[in-house]
């Protein structure tokens, strides 16, 4: 084992093993060896036959270590040294000391080391034996790279998880995947578990063939495992085991991570689609037979459909009588009581508990509390008003009653005044009648009821004044 002719054996630094054998040790346990003084002067080194990265290193015989190290491993290696060179000084029992540092060789280039170095007492020299860190580095580089990759197949996983999830739920079709190995039910969205007469959590890794009224597993399965080149499956009818209603399975197969699957598809026989059939029937038998009157309106006020109950409280004959007119032919105050509705509606989405009177073709007049509701998820939006009748509590509201008295003191006013002074008095029941609402639907708010009416708080409160409205609140 030697360096140009060098030989650990013939320094009398180290036990005398026979040169092949220390040799061999030496190789086993280090890609580079070095012997160097207290001072750090390299005096021997040795180097295995394969590692390349240091061809050339016997130049480094005599020269300063620190001297073959960057910038950044001078201070570490300097430490180490220094502790190793005070202990063995000492007289203490020095254990070996490790430290990693970077050679720069031919080119420019670095190589990381990592040294094990053992004091040896006879000679007062230190054994270094390096290990190239570069393998363990890349090593190192291939985990972070694996990492990395894990963590972006996970994101784009949970990106996909959510797409799906938000499919499922977003459809109105009722889905259901089934395992065409268990037919177990794998995965299912809202709408089909409604249909099947139970909830979501509870029909997961349920049977899908029990939910059907003398439908085995087996025959099932058969059933639904229609070729996938097929481009349409046939339609299966089965009768549902929760509430005997009649069903149609739509079936596609496919394959995914390895397992098989049936993706189906769920629809009502009587409904002839796939939305929640008992949930649309309680909707229709409400409208119909609902104590409370309901409107549906376009934009614009007109009507598209009524309730009967509707219908009872105008007296009208039939729904032809009202579809296409506007509610506010039906409204005490008119397009006054429509425009706050649509505008209200419009602008929060709905209106609560507003207080008016409705109004028949025979000039009748009933009590009622409409509650608005801005359906504004189409093409067309619709105003969606809920009529109750409030005659019994309007009974016990004493303010209602002076509308109706203002408006007939400015009738008693015909033959005994002129028309200009009856259309200021009718200006002023009217403007008195429109602040009254606008307080009332904001909940006495001065401040949105000035903005609803178009007016500055100064001249609202001017106008409270007017009419006493202002110290009659604050009494």
């Amino acid at each position: 084992m030697s360096n140009e002719g060098a030989r650990f054996l013939e320094s009398g630094s180290v036990p005398v093993f026979g040169g092949d054998f220390f040799s061999a040790v030496l190789t086993s346990l280090a890609d580079i060896s070095l012997l160097i003084t207290k001072e750090a002067i390299v005096r021997v080194i040795h180097v295995k036959p394969d590692a390349v990265s240091f061809d050339g290193v016997s130049r480094w015989v005599g020269q300063d270590f620190v001297a073959l190290l960057d910038s950044e491993s001078v201070p570490k290696f300097q430490a180490r040294l220094a502790d190793l060179v005070e202990r063995a000084d000492k007289g203490e029992v020095v254990p070996a000391r490790w430290v990693e540092v970077s050679h720069v060789v031919k080119s420019g280039q670095t190589v990381p080391v990592r040294y094990v170095m053992h004091w040896i007492e006879e000679s007062g020299e230190i054994l270094l034996l390096g290990t190239d860190q570069r393998p363990v580095l890349e090593m190192q580089q291939m985990l972070l790279n694996a990492q990395i990759a894990l963590e972006r197949d996970y994101e784009a996983q949970r990106e996909i998880d959510t797409r799906y999830r938000l499919l499922m739920d977003f459809t109105t079709d009722a889905v259901v995947l089934v395992s065409a190995m268990s037919g177990q039910i794998v995965d299912m969205n809202h709408n089909a578990a409604s249909l099947l007469g139970s909830s979501r959590a509870d029909l997961i890794k349920r049977s899908f063939a029990d939910q059907f009224v003398g439908r085995g597993k087996d025959e099932l399965m058969a059933t639904l495992d229609v070729p996938s080149s097929m481009d349409a499956a046939p339609a299966i009818e089965v009768e549902a085991k929760a509430d005997s209603r009649r069903l149609l399975l739509t079936p596609k197969i496919f394959r995914a991570a390895g397992e098989q699957l049936a993706i189906v598809r769920i629809s009502d026989v009587a409904q002839g689609s796939s939305a929640d059939g008992r949930l649309m029937a309680n909707l229709r038998q409400l409208f119909h037979r609902g104590v409370d009157a309901i409107v549906f309106t376009d934009k614009e006020g007109s009507i598209l459909a009524a309730s009967e109950t509707f219908l009872n409280l105008t007296d009208a004959p039939g729904l032809a009588a009202v579809r296409g007119r506007s509610m506010a032919d039906f409204l005490s105050r008119g397009m006054v009581d429509l425009k706050v509705l649509l505008d209200n509606a419009r602008r929060a989405g709905q209106l609560r508990m507003y207080s008016t009177k409705l109004k028949t073709d025979f000039d009748a007049r009933v009590s009622v509390e409409i509650s608005a509701t801005w359906l504004d998820d189409r093409t067309d939006p619709v105003l969606a008003l809920i009529v109750r009748n409030a005659s019994n509590a309007a009974a016990l509201r004493a303010d209602n009653a002076t509308p109706e008295a203002n408006m007939r003191g400015v009738m008693e006013l015909v033959g005994s005044s002129t028309l200009k002074d009856i259309v200021s008095e009718t200006t002023n029941v009217i403007e008195k009648i429109c602040i009254e609402t606008a307080i009332e639907l904001t909940r006495n708010n001065r401040v949105a009821a000035a903005e609803m009416l178009g007016l500055s708080r100064q001249s609202l409160y001017v106008k409270l004044r007017k009419y006493g409205i202002l110290s009659r609140d604050e009494a």
